[in-house]
């Protein structure tokens, strides 16, 4: 039996911890223990006299009996998720218009006034249905979708018709979403919206501002609270695109939006990064900076806005599977959101035709972590998807050396170390 790769001995405080990201398991150790552990080197043999402590930690996967065998393991699992075939993932954008002239957003040069068309509409409802799929999810994009919303409410109810296991959500700035807009939320099966918020609003009003200059904070947090009365089954995400200029203010947004009392509301911090040639932020904040924002938060404010413990769902990026599809309002076809209304990245039309292969096959498998040597000597693999696959593909392509690994992986001990402080006080 050998010991995993997989394994994390590390100290603090007089505390001895031993973390396996293979079964995910996270465990503490007395000092004899940890001291006889810490001879053991990642992959070799080894021999304990303890039967017990052998049982254990065969069981949390930190012996093993094969470290091949447990890496093409990973491999297989995170495969297999890419090609599940059951479910139609769906991006409909109805327009690319939109009424913010937000100074970071990937689309801020994109044309503006494409709105879809009822022939679009009639080729999106036979698309469905020449897929054969029983199930299907939609996410409302733009632009604005709610600039659409006519052609959402048309579309929805098409699908609808086709009899089929339905849901959706909407990424949205929120500005119109109207009471008489919520009141239809639940009628159309939208199940969630994320709606963005930079700031309290000597913040957000300068950052995420109407194309006229008008200010929007105080319509879109008024739409919030009204959308959370009149249909309270949606959940909303609010998203704060984090940067140097202003992180310092998340905790006062923070406060403000749970005075609110909305049942059914979660706040999500976001960090802007360099997406686009024609938008580069010199507040961009690093990994380092990402990390103490997130423990600062915790240590300082009680403010859990990351989890400090790693997920073992490695959930794959939708582009990465075959039947996720961003539509544009021309019927064209993209694979990642970051490339609506970029004509260079059109792979295809909704009709079925595939006019650019290579964008197409780019997006399933290039970029891949097991391809990547650091990534597959990674003690993060079993817990990590590789991070964002556009990021990836896009530094593959200029030979860029940077990846978009988690913010766990130079930040692992102090993360697990808070996780352990906070189990220990329950």
């Amino acid at each position: 039996m050998k010991w995993s790769i997989y394994n994390h001995l590390f100290s603090r405080n007089t505390h001895f911890l031993l973390y396996n990201s293979l079964s995910n398991s996270f465990a503490e150790l007395s000092e004899k223990i940890y001291t006889n552990l810490q001879k053991f080197i990642p992959g070799q043999e080894i021999e304990l006299e303890d039967s017990e402590l052998f049982s254990d930690l065969l069981k949390v996967k930190a012996i093993v009996q094969n470290d091949e065998i447990e890496y093409l393991k990973i491999k297989y699992l995170s495969l297999r998720k890419r090609f599940i075939i059951n479910r139609l993932l769906l991006t409909i954008n109805p327009t690319l218009n939109c009424n913010f002239a937000c100074p970071y957003c990937f689309e801020k040069s994109h044309d503006k006034n494409l709105i879809m068309s009822d022939e679009v509409e009639e080729r999106i409802i036979n698309f469905i249905k020449s897929s054969g799929k029983k199930s299907i999810s939609v996410t409302w994009f733009g632009g604005e979708p709610l600039m659409g919303f006519k052609r959402i409410e048309s579309l929805s109810k098409k699908i609808f018709d086709l009899n089929l296991d339905y849901s959706s959500s909407m990424i949205t700035n929120g500005f119109l979403l109207t009471k008489t807009v919520a009141s239809k939320l639940e009628q159309l099966r939208i199940h969630s919206l994320q709606i963005t918020l930079d700031g309290p609003s000597y913040i957000h009003d300068n950052r995420r501002k109407l194309k006229n200059g008008g200010k929007t904070f105080n319509v879109i947090l008024s739409n919030i609270k009204h959308t959370q009365e009149i249909s309270p089954k949606t959940r909303i995400n609010i998203r704060v695109n984090i940067d140097k200029n202003n992180m310092k203010h998340y905790v006062e947004l923070h406060n403000q939006i749970k005075e609110l009392q909305c049942p059914n509301l979660a706040i999500i911090p976001s960090f802007v990064n360099d997406s686009t040639e024609e938008y580069r932020n010199p507040c961009v904040c690093n990994s380092i900076e990402q990390a103490e924002f997130f423990k600062t938060l915790l240590n300082e404010h009680g403010i859990k806005a990351f989890s400090l413990f790693p997920s073992s769902d490695r959930t794959e990026c939708a582009i990465r599977n075959r039947n996720s599809i961003v539509i544009g309002p021309t019927g064209e076809l993209y694979k990642c959101w970051q490339d609506v209304g970029n004509p260079e990245q059109i792979y295809g039309t909704i009709d079925g035709n595939v006019t650019n292969e290579s964008i197409l096959i780019k997006y399933l498998m290039a970029g891949d972590p097991f391809d990547d040597d650091e990534c597959k000597r990674c003690i993060l693999l079993p817990i990590c998807s590789g991070g964002c696959p556009y990021e990836r593909i896009k530094a593959q392509e200029t030979n860029n050396t940077m990846k978009p690994c988690p913010l766990y992986k130079d930040n692992l001990d102090d993360f697990l170390y808070l996780h352990y402080l906070s189990k220990s006080k329950i």
